[in-house]
């Protein structure tokens, strides 16, 4: 007949170790004192104290979990708050406070911000967008084929999510600020938008897009541009980016009954020009 195993586990626990992790300078007997409150068996031995973890306790794994019932024995609210000691001051990331400001910018045109996955998959990234493949970051082993590389533009990520949304109501105008990685694994950091109702056309989204630039204070010439996700002849763009109609193929890809304009902005890029 088998039985339950209650005998206690052991770990060993080093007063420095402790002492180095709460900043606290507690004498070998003060730890034990501190984790026979919290019900453990306490043996000293030298130096090091061994523990003894009841066989309820299948939380602690790891010294760190018995540091951190010490800590609670000994009361939270018992410790003394220090500054580090530090030479510098945090700040926000220029990068991070730029992406903010586009953000708010989004929101004074009367976009709704989304957040999707940075991973995606071929078929969503290239296939349905109407574009050729080209060099990605793929994950070695992915769970799914649905996730198994990562984008390397914003725009498809929102056409899926007008695609998720095409029984809602209309017009619906999204965009995204997010992190896109080239083939060498470069992170890229670029803002997109769609525009998605029964009148959009080239000229709205036009005027998006330069309004965007004229608000940061950006220099532009517009030019015609070829893209295959785009209607022929309505598409353009700048140093820093594209805009345009998506083609009627793109649409019926995405299983969409509405006209969609969208643009794509390279943030990295702008903010070298700033």
């Amino acid at each position: 007949m088998k039985t339950p195993n209650l005998k206690p586990r052991r770990m060993n626990l080093k007063p420095e170790y402790v002492n180095g992790l709460l900043g606290m300078s507690f004498s070998m007997e003060e730890i034990k004192i501190l984790l026979e409150k919290m019900r453990y068996g306490v043996e000293l031995d030298g130096n090091k104290i061994q523990v003894l973890i009841p066989p309820y306790r299948t939380d602690v794994l790891h010294p760190i979990d018995l540091i951190e019932d010490i800590a609670i024995a000994h009361g939270y609210e018992n410790f003394e708050p220090e500054m580090p000691k530090l030479g510098t001051v945090g700040e926000p990331d220029e990068l991070e406070r730029f992406s903010s400001t586009l953000r708010e910018l989004m929101l004074g045109f009367g976009f709704q911000e989304v957040m999707t996955l940075i991973m995606t998959s071929k078929k969503n990234l290239f296939d349905r967008m109407g574009v050729p493949e080209e060099l990605t970051t793929m994950t070695k082993s992915p769970v799914s084929l649905e996730h198994s590389i990562a984008r390397t533009w914003l725009i498809p990520s929102l056409m899926e999510v007008l695609e998720r949304n095409k029984n809602r109501e209309y017009p619906q105008r999204i965009f995204e600020v997010g992190d896109c990685i080239n083939a060498k694994g470069d992170d890229k950091r670029k803002l997109a938008g769609v525009i998605a109702h029964s009148k959009t056309n080239f000229s709205e989204m036009k005027s998006i897009f330069t309004g965007i630039l004229e608000n940061l204070g950006m220099k532009y010439k517009i030019e015609e541009f070829k893209h295959g996700s785009f209607i022929p002849g309505r598409c353009a763009s700048v140093k820093y980016g594209f805009f345009g109609e998506i083609h009627p193929k793109v649409l019926e890809n995405f299983n969409l009954e509405v006209p969609v304009t969208a643009f794509e902005l390279d943030l990295s890029l702008i903010l070298e020009g700033l």
